[in-house]
């Protein structure tokens, strides 16, 4: 069977066949997740803007202005939603961010737009810039279209068709229909396209199915129907920043070679429109008659390191390059200078430092807090001073919890050209229901320890992934936390940076070093679990002790969304240094993928947390699938079989994703498309046997 799903684009608007494998849910459960927003709804979006407007970004231009460097976006505006617009005039979006000469500067949660991008532009005048305007609540004032499907995304929402679900919706919060301005060509020919059935390519393999974005990793992608030649075929990856919920494509240069019956392209971190990092899902692949298929095997993209996209003139390519952290301090990394009202509240210093020191011992990042603070307010960051800061009243747009910006800088070296990090600026909202201190947060406070050891990943490079439990994922929303870095992800990509660094050009800024953990009271040589008949046997070691008093054993199904459970408490020996070995039986049924601490405890109330071990449950003769509910990935323990087939049912049971089994595979990940929140079942045949267990998402 071709591993497959084929889309064409009058499914997209009639809403037939595969239009289920693009639909997904705008409903709460969804909007409870995004990277450092809140979910504001169309409606309140809608109301609060005072011009919106579908349009094609005809030109942009990046200046410095001192403090910052801005982009100015000029939209060729086809149809207006709401609000007064003079017909035959070109609208200017101020955008943060951008290139100017050697110099560029990034901030998370401000989208970077493409002269040719289109979408539905909500807008609000920019304060101190007559006639020019700025996104209202963000990256949530932006729906951008994928004019390959005809289909429309925003970072909490997707829309399967643009005429058929994206109009009316917008025309039912405005209470009027929009006014034509002028002709949408490009969108009008895609609908108008028929389909060809005979040009559809088919997916039969994507190799490596796991991979890093923004390394040069180079995925191929065989099957049949792409084309001899590329022309306009693109291959698009799920969005790392909005979960999925939208495509993104590579830029030209990262092609690498287009025949019929296979593609090589690297998978990408700097994309067309700097739309986002691939993440993990299926891979959808266009070819030169706009016909579309979407593989059913899932790409894994285990973390993605942040680049810059640079184009030397308008004759050269535009080109994706990899970042280099440097010794700025002449310390060997980054010295932070906290503004003197972050100073003054103490619980959001001390989960500051604890997220730097969670870096530091996961990856040995090099960044510390100066002693003295500063006076340096948000508004003036290029000052070489990397600040820590709330926000002044109003700065942050509506709904942005929080921002990182990087600061990068370019020079040539024997003809090739290399990109530094020269500092980041990190800024909160201050107006939030955060929870501060090392409890868990409750009702809707935001964990603010989980927020802050996200962005300091984004100044270590770090990009947004799909992969929910680590602390790159591009999701965290209220009562959660995710204090925890993820080995495979988090500490894998933070590592290669770091690795990176070290051997790259530093443009004359300073060598990069990595700094050591900090070393615990307590010397633990050993902490390991073995999964057992009678359960899971839990043993750690220590070398020496110091006024220890106990070791609490903490265990938790999902570090990301539940607390950690203690299960008991085992003393310690005082202060020895004689070696020392402990044990404890967890004779709980191991059902599912579970996480293991220990908690130590001085003699004075200090607390300490080792690393985090997991236990996997033995390969049996049942389906074990986990966690039960799940948000995105689902991960399966599976008998051996010689080959088999899982299928995800709705409760009509109609299948609504399915994977093959190679033979004797007895664990994987599934990352179905985006679901309705409800109950589902998971089917798994082979050879005549069926099994079937229930799962929930949320």
């Amino acid at each position: 069977m071709k591993k497959t799903q084929l889309i064409r684009h009058w499914f997209i608007r009639t809403g037939a066949g595969a239009l289920a494998l693009l639909a997904t849910t705008t409903g709460s459960a969804l909007a409870q997740e995004a990277c450092l927003l809140e979910p504001l709804p169309l409606r309140q979006r809608v109301a609060a803007a005072s011009l919106i407007v579908e349009a094609r970004v005809a030109a942009t231009r990046s200046l410095d202005e001192g403090a910052h460097i801005v982009t100015l976006n000029e939209l060729e505006v086809f149809k207006v939603f709401r609000g007064s617009f003079s017909s035959g005039q070109n609208l200017t979006l101020r955008t943060a961010g951008g290139t100017v000469a050697l110099r560029r500067e990034d901030v998370t949660n401000s989208p970077q737009l493409t002269v040719g991008q289109q979408g539905v532009f909500l807008l609000e005048p920019e304060p101190g810039q007559a006639g020019s305007y700025r996104l209202y609540a963000g990256p949530q004032g932006l729906i951008s279209y994928d004019l390959r499907l005809a289909t429309a995304a925003e970072p909490f929402g997707h829309y399967a068709s643009i005429t058929e679900e994206l109009y009316p919706a917008l025309e039912a919060q405005t209470g009027q229909a929009f006014r034509p301005v002028r002709t949408n060509a490009p969108l009008q020919a895609r609908l108008n396209q028929a389909a060809r059935p005979g040009a559809a390519p088919q997916i039969s393999g994507l190799n490596p199915a796991t991979i890093t974005a923004g390394t040069g990793s180079v995925l191929t992608i065989t099957g049949t129907g792409f084309g001899t030649t590329q022309g306009s075929g693109t291959v698009g990856f799920r969005n790392g920043n909005n979960g999925g919920q939208s495509f993104v494509s590579p830029l030209a240069s990262d092609y690498v070679s287009w025949s019929d019956t296979e593609i090589k392209v690297r998978v990408p971190s700097a994309t067309v429109g700097n739309a986002g990092p691939a993440g993990s899902g299926a891979v959808l692949v266009t070819n030169g008659t706009s016909e579309s298929a979407l593989s059913v095997d899932n790409l894994t993209v285990d973390y993605a390191l942040s680049n810059v996209s640079y184009q030397a003139d308008a004759n050269s390519p535009l080109n994706a390059y990899r970042v280099a952290l440097v010794g700025t301090d002449q310390q060997g990394g980054y010295t932070l200078h906290y503004n003197q009202r972050f100073a003054a509240n103490t619980a959001a210093k001390a989960a500051f430092e604890r997220a730097l020191l969670t870096w530091r011992n996961g990856v040995g990042a090099n960044r510390k807090v100066a002693a003295a603070t500063t006076a340096i307010n948000v508004e003036n960051r290029q000052d070489n001073v990397n600040v820590v800061s709330f926000d002044d009243v109003n700065e942050l747009p509506a709904g942005v919890l929080g921002v990182t910006y990087s600061y990068y800088t370019g020079c040539f070296s024997g003809g090739t050209i290399n990109w530094v990090l020269s500092g980041t600026d990190y800024i909160y909202d201050e107006e939030r229901n955060w929870q501060f201190t090392t409890a868990d947060p409750t009702g809707s406070q935001i964990d603010f320890e989980s927020v802050v050891l996200h962005e300091q990943g984004h100044g270590i490079q770090l990009g947004h992934i799909i992969k929910p439990g680590a602390v790159m994922h591009y999701a965290i929303g209220p009562n959660t936390k995710n204090r925890v870095l993820s080995a495979g992800s988090d500490v894998a990509g933070g590592n290669a940076e770091i690795n990176y660094s070290l051997t790259a050009s530093n443009c004359a800024q300073g060598a990069y070093s990595r700094l050591a953990p900090v070393p615990l009271p307590v010397t633990l040589v050993g902490f390991g679990a073995e999964v057992m008949a009678g359960g899971v046997q839990l043993r750690w070691r220590t070398s020496t002790e110091l006024e220890s008093r106990f070791f609490a054993v903490e265990a938790t199904d999902n570090p990301a969304a539940t607390a950690w459970t203690e299960l008991t408490q085992v003393p310690a020996a005082g202060t020895t240094t004689t070696p020392r070995s402990y044990a404890f039986l967890d004779d709980r049924p191991l059902t599912t993928l579970r996480y293991y601490r220990l908690r130590q405890q001085d003699l004075d109330g200090t607390v300490h947390y080792s690393g985090v071990l997991t236990a996997t449950p033995a390969v049996g003769t049942q389906v074990v699938a986990y966690p039960n509910p799940f948000t995105t990935d689902i991960q399966v323990v599976l008998p051996a079989a010689a080959t088999a087939t899982l299928r995800l049912l709705d409760l009509t049971g109609r299948s609504v994703y399915a994977q093959a089994v190679p033979a004797a595979q007895t664990f994987l990940t599934l990352t179905p498309p985006e679901l309705r929140p409800g109950v589902y079942v998971l089917e798994w045949q082979s050879a005549g046997q069926v099994q079937r267990t229930r799962l929930v998402k949320r």
